[in-house]
């Protein structure tokens, strides 16, 4: 090769590096689009707006926010970021059910562990046992010796089937041996608490933020919860009163397509754990029912993989019927 041509190959392919080195410590360059798998107003666009000042400002750009609900407890909206471009800027706030319910009672177009890139959780809310304030029963202990004497008759609203609170509720009622009559409310959480304050059933199995304005407000008593309940400490967790295996709760986190480049995960994840971990943030999480609980990445795939296998291992044990 002539000295000539050498030196311009050696030119060119350091420019290439050198091009490479400066568009990876780029990121981000435009705005980033964060994915809601639900519709306005939801607990995953809450804890996103929530979150958004202090993650544009670590990232230096803009949060954008895109809805694209359906699918069932927001399959549709998971499937659009597992199958955006792995490049940073196509994001998501998913819950949980997501990922450790909807593929065990529903086909699913995606992964759920290797169709997508574990960012962040931001915690969870935990699911509470409540019935309303005029109700005869005080402890969880006085509602279970009920539905033991009059089999079937005592009933619980969730917000559907295959959710945490209806996973929690044939949870409890095989380790009590107890029958209670589950009553789904497809519509959400709304219709459910309505047909609870209503007296229309005996009980929900419900996410706590959902509940909280209500026991705050003295219409609504919480007999027991899956985790500690910051505000209401006295409240009992499943686990104290003996019922260890009801434990699953609903958790946000933060995914993108599965191989995003290891440089956009080295400004994502401090982006993320400084936002989470914000002390502002985390009082206004807080003040309406969330427990922040930040976990990393490797964190998140291990839950991720625990939760599913408890999932799968609970529809066998207790029967529940899948498609």
């Amino acid at each position: 090769m002539k000295r000539s041509s050498l030196v311009s190959a050696m030119i060119l392919t350091a420019a290439a590096f050198f091009g490479t080195a400066v568009a990876q410590e780029s990121y981000p360059s435009k705005p980033i689009k964060i994915v809601i798998p639900l519709g306005p107003g939801s607990g995953n666009d809450v804890v996103t707006r929530i979150l958004s000042e202090r993650l544009g400002k670590e990232l230096n750009t803009r949060i954008e926010v895109e809805y694209k609900a359906g699918g069932g407890g927001g399959v549709i909206g998971a499937d659009f970021v597992a199958n955006a471009k792995p490049d940073g800027y196509t994001l998501g706030t998913l819950n949980s059910s997501i990922f450790t319910n909807a593929p065990v009672f529903n086909t699913v177009p995606f992964d759920p562990i290797k169709g997508f890139t574990q960012i962040a959780r931001m915690g969870g809310g935990s699911i509470v046992l409540a019935v309303r304030d005029a109700a005869p029963w005080k402890t969880v202990e006085e509602f279970l010796d009920y539905a033991k004497k009059s089999p079937g008759k005592a009933t619980c609203g969730t917000t559907g089937v295959s959710t945490s609170g209806n996973l929690d509720l044939e949870l409890l009622k095989a380790d009590a041996g107890v029958e209670i009559t589950h009553v789904p409310y497809k519509a959400g959480s709304g219709p459910n608490i309505a047909a609870l304050l209503g007296g229309h059933i005996d009980c929900a199995m419900q996410l706590w933020p959902v509940l909280v304005n209500h026991v705050r407000g003295g219409k609504l008593r919480p007999l027991a919860t899956v985790s500690q309940l910051r505000e209401y400490p006295k409240v009992p967790t499943f686990e104290q009163k003996g019922f260890r295996s009801v434990d699953l709760e609903v958790w946000f986190g933060f995914f993108g397509p599965a191989n995003l480049p290891a440089n956009v995960m080295a400004k994502l994840g401090p982006a993320f754990e400084k936002a989470i971990n914000d002390p502002v943030n985390v009082a206004k999480l807080e003040k309406i029912g969330w427990t922040v609980q930040y976990e990393g990445s490797a964190a998140l795939r291990k839950r991720i993989e625990k939760e599913l296998a408890a999932v799968r291992a609970l529809v066998k044990r207790v029967g529940i019927k899948t498609n």
